[in-house]
Parts: structure tokens; sequence; C-alpha cells
């Protein structure tokens, strides 16, 4: 069975290798992961670059990884779930869609999914959001209303969240897609505790800040990996030194631009207009638009989105191609029987782009641009055209 997953490695630890593994069974499935590239969904920049977290998925069992646009990769649970189903859909050969879950039962998700699409759900929302909270915190006491504790409870876990949005996503474009839910085990999502061998990738990346040992948490592939981007200053440790850059763009925009940002609405482009007025940081900035309703990730996205120059425009109903960045000999393979199923065009070298269409031209012109930016984020900064240049990585198993 082929197995599609949708992920960050952020770095790549040990509870991502045990996902891999539980969906791998032995060798007898193979496993495609699509992975943001240079931005995360949390608002910054990935701890190092694209081809050095492929490597680590590469070395770690994953067999072939796509790139998820940078236009989802920064957006919310819905849109970020939305681009990785249609990749892994498009690409025509995938069985299932594997996940980590909290609660680990793939039944439940699905019912939680079957009440969130539902037209009755649909009153229950707005009647909490019109009490001012966040949007989350009005869907999960929604459902509570609608179908009670044990489904609303989901609703506070965040890879259940996600992965009732993959199983909505896969009900929307029909893809015959199964999904399936693997029990995390260890510690919750960015959660800072850690249990024996396995913590977050928050964790780890506060351990790399730290300066200290987080080779304990990681497949040593994976920590080799690590260890070498932060000796050579590869590792992004410290999003933070380019606040102020982010900050100038946000004083060059004003309402009508901050309106073209994706989740921007209800007035939000004023608060920011005026926010950015009167501060002289990012984080008072975000602190003077932050409401109960507008949670601190939703506003960093933004801020994140304006930096990159996202507008709506570029979240797409549809992902114009499928761009390959790495593969070992299994990947080859699902590559060989995606060539007379998949439905959107494969890339393998960013010549290929030349020939598509202008969305496609424009979705990698946007990825070439946050590769540049997110290369000036190093400590020790890459020169510009990355994201051209950088080599399709074929691992010898």
């Amino acid at each position: 069975m082929n197995y599609g997953i949708v992920a960050e490695f952020n770095p790549f630890h040990n509870g991502h290798k045990y996902i891999v593994d539980a969906l791998r069974n032995n060798g007898e499935n193979t496993v495609t992961a699509v992975m943001s590239e240079s931005f995360v969904q949390r608002g910054e920049g990935a701890c190092v670059s694209p081809n050095e977290r492929v490597q680590m998925a590469l070395s770690c069992g994953v067999d072939l990884v796509l790139s998820l646009p940078v236009a989802y990769a920064t957006a919310s649970a819905e849109r970020f779930a939305e681009g990785g189903v249609q990749i892994l859909g498009s690409l025509g050969c995938i069985d299932a869609l594997g996940f980590g879950s909290e609660s680990g039962d793939t039944d439940v998700l699905q019912e939680c999914a079957r009440f969130l699409e539902s037209p009755e759900f649909a009153p229950f929302l707005e009647k909490h959001l019109s009490e001012g909270v966040s949007f989350p915190v009005a869907r999960q006491k929604a459902l509570w209303d609608m179908c009670g504790e044990p489904f609303a409870e989901v609703l506070g876990s965040p890879n259940d969240i996600l992965g009732i949005e993959y199983i909505k996503a896969i009900n929307k474009n029909g893809f015959n897609i199964k999904p399936f839910a693997v029990k995390r085990i260890g510690v919750s999502h960015d959660s800072k505790d850690i249990l024996e061998d396995i913590c977050s990738a928050s964790a780890i990346r506060e351990m790399m800040k730290n300066e200290t040992d987080f080779s304990k948490y990681m497949p040593k592939e994976s920590a080799d990996i690590f260890s070498s981007a932060i000796r050579r200053g590869k590792a992004l440790w410290d999003f933070s030194m380019i606040d102020k850059a982010i900050v100038f763009k946000l004083r060059t925009m004003n309402a009508d631009d901050f309106k073209k940002i994706p989740d921007v609405s209800e007035g939000l482009e004023y608060r920011f207009v005026e926010a950015v007025n009167t501060s002289v940081t990012l984080s008072e900035i975000l602190e003077k638009v932050k409401t109960k309703r507008y949670t601190h990730s939703r506003l960093r996205r933004i801020a994140l989105n304006a930096f990159l120059g996202i507008t709506r425009d570029d979240v797409c109903d549809n992902i114009p191609y499928i761009r390959v960045l790495g593969f070992n000999g299994r990947g080859a393979q699902i590559l060989k029987d995606a060539k007379n199923k998949a439905t959107l065009p494969i890339v393998t070298k960013s010549a290929d782009i030349k020939s598509l269409s202008n969305d496609a031209q424009k979705s990698f012109e946007l990825e070439c641009r946050a590769r540049d930016l997110y290369s000036l984020c190093l400590p020790v900064p890459d020169v510009c055209g990355k994201e051209m240049t950088d080599k399709l990585i074929v691992f010898k198993d």
C-alpha cells in the first residue's frame, strides 16, 4: 500500500520516525511525504533548508518527498491540509493518508468531519462566533452543542484537528484515499515537555537555541544532518533576527494591502494599520492586534504572508503542479507509476516550470522569492537562486 503524509519535519525527530515506521509496516508499504519548504505553519522560517530536511526524511524511511507550496505551508490548518491532500490525490497512486493523532481513532475523526461539513453545524458556529471568541474555540463549543463531549474533545488536540481537515479535504476533492490515524506517543505537539526519547520539534529547536544536546530525540541520521547544518551556520535558530525587516514591510502597507492577505477579514486590516503606526517591534504589533477572536498564530502567519508577498490570489483553488524534492529506489517506482496516473504535471527540475501554465510559473516565482528571503535569515546567509540551483536528491538505500 502507498501511504501519504503531510509534514514539516522541523526537524525530523523520533516521533516522526515512529509514524513513518508504523505506516511502512516493516517495509511492506511505501511512504510519500508532502513537505513544507522554507517557511512553516507557525509563521516562521524552517529550522534548516528544504534540502537538508529532505535528506533527513529519506534517510529515515520516507520514500518520496514532494513540495507543499509556500502559500499553503504558511496557512491555516484547513488550507495546509487542502494543499497536501490535493498533491497526494493528484499523484494518482496514493492509497491512504497517514497522520499522527492524539486520539488515534479514525472513525471518530471521520464522524467529526461529517458533523463539521453538515448544514446543521453553521448556526451553532455563528452563535459562538458572535460571543467574540476565536474561531477554534467557537468551533469546539459548537461541536459540543451539536453532538457532545466525545466529539468536541478532539477539536482541542492540534493533530486531531489536522486529521479532521485532511478528511474534509479528501471528501471535498473526491479522492479515493483512506484516512489512517496513527496514535501519537509521548508529548503533545509544540510541548516543551520531554518523555524518555520523545519530545516535540519545538523542544528540539529550543535545545538547538540553547546549545544543549538533542541527539537522543532524533534518529542518528537526522541528528547528524542537523548538527552539520548548525556547525556550518545553516540552521535558523532565531527567526526574530528579521523582525525589523517584517516591520519595515508592514509599514509600507495600507488597509487595502492588508485586506489582500489571506486570513484578514472583519476589519482586521484596520487593526493592523493602527498597530503598525503606533509600534516599533513585531511583537508589539501582534500584541496590539490580538483579541480573543484572533489567535497569535493566525496573526503571525498574516505578518509572514505580508512579508513574503503572499495574497489571496496566490491561494488558488487548484495547485498547478506536483514538485519532486527527492526520492529513493521505492520512490522512483512511485513516480514511474504516477507518470500514467497523475492529474497534474510532475516537475523534477526547475526548467520544467517554463512549459507550464501562467499559474504554475507564478507559484514557482513565489517559492523562489520565499527561498531567497529565507536564505537571508540564516546565520551564514545563502546566495539567491537556491530554489533553482539545488539539485534533486536521489537517495541510495
